[in-house]
């Protein structure tokens, strides 16, 4: 009587349990029909939550293999998805690995498998080539397990219907032998002739049996030495592969170092004649700048250069300096014509290194005739003062040329000199050739003032006189005509002939 409460306790609990299990088993399919809907249609988020799911399912009923395959799903997911793409391929490869530690006592190949495979092409994607060869290896272990399970599945099978033939044997033998007791003497012997040759009959078809098992024993082993070889050729290959893959890899090195060193040594041939047609470039600008320096003054040359073209100015007060020799062409005939030109230059350098010394501005020589002017182009230039002073020093230069000339028995030329100050316009003219010139009244009179003058004096219009009458001692010359009925005062400008000569000889 008191079994049966404890009956009736132990009856609820099995339907209970019975019950809950298959609530789990079904929410545990829909769950895994859920994951298999979400990733075949690329939603991989919600792919995730559902292997999650099943992940928590399995911990709760303890199921490790469970945990392992939803472990695989989740990494098989996040691999599809395309954003940060790096970061889900690293967390997969956890899982991969979890899942493999999971099922590690667990007979589940085929997982076991698909988490190496994963593993094997997340290597490859991240060329580690070392996991790639060792989950590759662990990977030809499990196939060539699983076809071992299979043959001696296969073989199991064939034992085991031995075993069932041996038994139906034994029962027939049983048969025969009750049969044999109920026979009698002539029945006895027909009923061993036959069974004999049953006996045969059935000795020749277990021979027929063994062979054939032999056989397939045979044809079992020959495949897994064939599959051991193509597994140890499939091996060499990847060695091979490898092997030259790295040789290739160098063999590009070696090619790219030697392209850029020949790279290098072009670049730097190349730069080095650069910097020798740089430098040749700069030194020929530096000419060209320097020779234009000697035509134009550096104000107009720098506009020149800037803008193409520059315009003329007018100048208030410009001091104007002729020279002249007197009976240049009496004394031309003397000298052969090379011997003339050679020393007009030696004159008129001496005379260029003057002005230069008091910011003259040199304009042009005319044959035997040379003028500058002082005060252009800059306002800040020499004032007619310093005119008048490099005109005494080239007359104390003229002075010394012919003390030289007349110890060597040759002929010199003695300079008059004429100096006006007044408005005059100052430009380029010409496009070709450039030429720095000026114009006015101012430069006539100071022709005329030259002309007017005397050998080693200085001559200088009553303009110039006002503006340099504190300086100098001088001497009044009376009045020339000029253009338009005017008339000009003259002077003459003494000056210590010792200062002159010093001057000179400097």
């Amino acid at each position: 009587m008191n079994t049966i409460p404890w009956l009736k306790f132990y009856i609820l609990y099995v339907i209970f349990f019975s019950f809950s299990f298959n609530l789990f088993s079904q929410h545990d399919i829909e769950l895994q029909q859920n994951w298999q809907v979400y990733h075949g249609k690329g939603e991989y988020d919600k792919a995730i939550e559902q292997a999650a799911l099943i992940y928590q399912l399995g911990e709760n009923t303890e199921n490790n293999e469970l945990m392992a395959l939803a472990l695989n799903w989740e990494g098989q997911s996040l691999l599809k998805k395309t954003k940060r793409a790096f970061s889900n391929r690293k967390e997969a490869k956890k899982l991969f690995q979890q899942s493999l530690e999971l099922i590690a006592s667990l007979d589940n190949k085929d997982l076991r498998l698909d988490n190496l495979r994963r593993l094997r092409e997340i290597a490859d994607l991240e060329k580690d080539t070392n996991s790639y060869a060792i989950y590759n290896k662990q990977i030809n272990e499990v196939e060539n397990l699983i076809i071992t399970n299979e043959s001696n599945r296969i073989l199991s099978e064939q034992v085991n219907k031995l075993g069932g033939t041996l038994e139906i044997l034994d029962s027939e033998k049983s048969q025969l032998q009750n049969k044999v007791a109920s026979l009698n003497a002539a029945q006895i012997k027909a009923e061993l002739l036959i069974a004999v040759q049953k006996n045969y009959l059935d000795s020749m078809k277990m021979t027929r049996m063994q062979d054939s098992f032999e056989l397939a024993t045979r044809e079992l082993r020959l495949k897994e030495q064939t599959t051991q070889l193509a597994l140890q050729e499939n091996y060499i290959q990847l060695q091979s592969s490898q092997r030259n893959f790295f040789i290739a890899i160098a063999a590009i090195l070696l090619l790219l170092a030697v392209g850029a060193y020949f790279r290098f040594t072009e670049v730097k041939k190349y730069n080095i004649a650069l910097n020798t047609k740089n430098e040749a470039l700069i030194a020929e600008q530096q000419r060209s700048e320097n020779l234009l320096l000697n035509i134009l003054p550096a104000m107009v040359a720098d506009e020149l250069k800037k803008h193409g073209v520059t315009k003329a100015r007018r100048y208030e007060q410009g001091t104007v300096m002729f020279i002249d020799f007197k009976e240049f062409s009496k004394i031309a005939k003397l000298l052969s014509p090379e011997q003339l030109v050679k020393e007009l230059d030696i004159y008129f350098k001496a005379f260029d290194i003057i002005i230069n010394k008091y910011k003259i501005e040199k304009i042009k020589t005319i044959g035997d005739a040379y003028m500058c002017v002082g005060g252009i182009p800059e306002v800040e230039g020499s004032e007619p003062k310093d005119v008048v002073l490099a005109a005494l020093e080239i007359q104390g230069l003229m002075d010394q040329y012919k003390i030289i000339r007349e110890k060597e028995g040759r002929p010199y030329f003695e300079a008059r000199i004429g100096i006006h100050t007044g408005p005059l316009i100052a430009g380029v003219v010409g496009s070709m050739k450039f030429a720095y010139d000026i114009w006015g009244d101012t430069v006539n009179i100071a022709a005329r003032l030259e002309s007017n003058g005397q050998p080693w004096r200085v001559n200088i219009s009553e303009t110039t006189y006002a503006l340099v009458k504190n300086d100098f001692e001088f001497e009044t010359r009376g009045i020339i005509p000029i253009k338009n009925n005017n008339e000009i005062g003259m002077y003459f400008v003494n000056f210590p002939s010792n200062y002159i000569k010093t001057k000179a000889i400097a």
